[in-house]
């Protein structure tokens, strides 16, 4: 499971998220699974995923539990 800055959490003094400077994402697969078309196609989604970062918006916190928000917290399209 990747979590990302959800798990960094807040600040205890002013309740702000914790915004790492660089977030990464890390992709894992089986390599004994897949075939050379199955690694084109995840080639090709992070390609164009790439290309259109700039139309990707985020999420927003809707519902946010004090204890492992990264389980059950809801979103909400920015």
């Amino acid at each position: 499971m990747e979590r990302g800055i959800i798990s960094a959490g807040r600040d205890i003094k002013t309740g702000e998220n914790h915004h790492p400077k660089l977030e990464t994402v890390r992709i894992t697969i089986p390599r004994r699974v897949y075939t050379y078309a199955h690694m084109d196609l995840v080639a090709d989604g992070i390609i164009h995923l790439f290309k259109h970062k700039e139309d990707i918006k985020g999420l927003r916190f809707v519902y946010e539990p004090k204890q492992l928000r990264f389980f059950t917290a809801r979103f909400e399209q920015k």
